[in-house]
């Protein structure tokens, strides 16, 4: 066999393995606030003032990383509030209120066919005028993506933990809603 019949056969029989391994292990998109917004909550009481939001990442998430989808969090827990009516208005900035919510901890399997996540959040609401805290909790939650919801496990990895961050987010505005302060 000479050098040039050597090369194509090689090539013929290396592109299907590297194709196949890109698509099993191929990365998956950035999280979208469509993805980490919950169905709307039902508020207990909607509190008569407004409301700002921050989101913080985990304490050892790479910024540069971290950057959009603390963004894509802060998003979806706003428009959480605002279909919850939880609070009368939420607003960029200057609002009565100044909701914190921090990412504590987000445990993921590498791989799999059935992938479940686990993340924390810490909840914490203060006056904007004082800095008092009124409200604080920490919150868990978790979600399983099964195997027929998407072929590459990156993808399946990404919509578990989108899918517990959607509920994560659910309970905080739920207990939110129903906190007295």
């Amino acid at each position: 066999m000479n050098k040039n019949m050597f090369a194509a056969v090689r090539r013929v029989v290396l592109l299907p393995a590297v194709l196949a391994v890109a698509t099993l292990t191929g990365c998956a998109s950035q999280m979208t606030t469509q993805e980490l917004t919950p169905p709307p909550v039902a508020a207990a009481k909607q509190h008569t003032g407004s409301v700002t939001v921050t989101a913080l990442p985990a304490a050892n998430a790479d910024p540069a990383a971290a950057a959009a989808d603390v963004a894509a969090l802060r998003a979806a827990v706003s428009d959480a509030i605002t279909a919850s009516k939880a609070f009368a208005e939420v607003k960029g900035s200057g609002g009565d209120y100044q909701l914190t919510v921090q990412v504590f901890s987000v445990n993921s399997p590498s791989f799999g066919i059935s992938m479940t996540s686990k993340i924390e959040m810490g909840w914490t609401l203060k006056r904007a005028d004082t800095g008092a805290v009124v409200w604080q909790q920490s919150v868990q939650s978790e979600h399983t993506t099964g195997g027929g919801e998407a072929f590459v496990g990156a993808e399946r990895a990404k919509m578990s933990i989108a899918g517990a961050i959607r509920k994560n987010i659910a309970i905080g505005v739920e207990r939110m809603g129903a906190a007295a302060f």
